[in-house]
């Protein structure tokens, strides 16, 4: 097996596309040049074997103390044999990282490495709504609450754009990170997200006056909701919902196979821990029916063992100061 690293986009994209049933925006193309604008150092991997690709990493790498540097796979690596990791460590060996940070599609099996769980970055726990069904058929499958609060939306005086506009996105962004007291990326980073062709925006207007916003990304079979705020005076209008189903209206329309409400609480049986950072927002999504669906979560993959627990004392360190 040898690592290649791709420079064609059409190449590198189709792979994803066709191998993986869950399309990973974060390891498309677009989402690495997003990276990359920000200053980012991105590598994009492909493990060859014969004349087949069996994975491709977008890998991102990251400045330590002592000149080290790790390396992290958002939503990835696409694999298709787990041994393909053995041959990533070795190459990031060569890269002076001491671990692989990564968010693998299904469990590691038969490591022959150390593996550490971490703080989860990319939500791991989502819901996946089937587009291929009809509208009918997707309105059923809501909560009786959720359609109530859609059909309330659509009788009130409210403009949908869908033109792109940051500074709407940004105001109401802001009112809602203060509101839910969440912490916000830096503006650029919202900024440039708005800016790729992999995002698609909505907006709800009430006399004139931007009352909700959603930003999608659009990538293989799968269209994901990836941002939404609101604006909190205006609650009564129930514009999220409606914002909410002309999106899965417009995946449906555009030939995606799938809806990600990308983050949730972990859900069973319909139950989720009502204190968990995602309580109120899994409440919310649960309701237009999709269904559960989990990925691991986030794991370093030691590379050097001696420096990954320095490293570890340092950050734990850190933390208590």
């Amino acid at each position: 097996m040898k690592i290649e690293s791709v420079t064609n986009q059409e190449q590198w994209d189709n792979w994803l596309k066709n191998y993986s049933q869950l399309s990973p925006f974060t390891q498309s193309w677009a989402w690495g040049n997003i990276l990359l604008a920000e200053g980012k150092q991105v590598e994009r991997l492909a493990m060859v074997e014969g004349d087949k690709v069996v994975a491709q990493a977008q890998i991102v790498y990251s400045g330590l103390i002592f000149g080290w540097q790790y390396a992290f796979c958002p939503q990835g690596p696409v694999v298709e044999k787990s041994e393909v990791y053995d041959y990533l460590l070795g190459y990031l060996k060569n890269k002076n990282c001491i671990f692989f940070r990564v968010e693998p599609r299904s469990v590691i099996a038969d490591s022959k490495f150390t593996i550490h769980r971490s703080i989860d970055i990319n939500p791991p726990a989502t819901l996946i709504l089937d587009l291929k069904k009809s509208e009918e058929e997707l309105l059923a499958g809501m909560h009786q609450k959720t359609r109530y609060n859609i059909h309330l939306a659509e009788k009130k005086d409210l403009k949908i754009s869908e033109e792109k506009n940051f500074e709407v996105f940004w105001s109401l962004m802001n009112q809602t990170g203060s509101r839910d007291k969440f912490k916000l990326h830096g503006k650029n980073h919202y900024e440039l997200v708005l800016n790729s062709p992999l995002t698609f925006q909505l907006t709800v207007y009430f006399n004139n006056k931007p009352v909700a916003t959603v930003v999608f990304a659009k990538f293989g079979n799968t269209f994901t909701y990836l941002y939404g705020a609101s604006d909190y005076t205006h609650r009564d209008l129930m514009a999220p919902y409606l914002l909410q189903w002309e999106g899965i209206k417009m995946g449906k329309s555009s030939g995606y196979q799938l809806y990600d409400f990308f983050g949730v609480a972990p859900v069973k049986d319909g139950n989720y821990d009502q204190k968990h950072q995602y309580a109120g927002v899994t409440r919310f999504k649960l309701g237009f029916g999709g269904k559960p669906h989990q990925l691991p979560g986030t794991f370093d993959l030691v590379v050097n063992t001696g420096k990954y627990k320095l490293y570890s004392i340092l950050r734990r360190l850190r933390r208590l100061i």
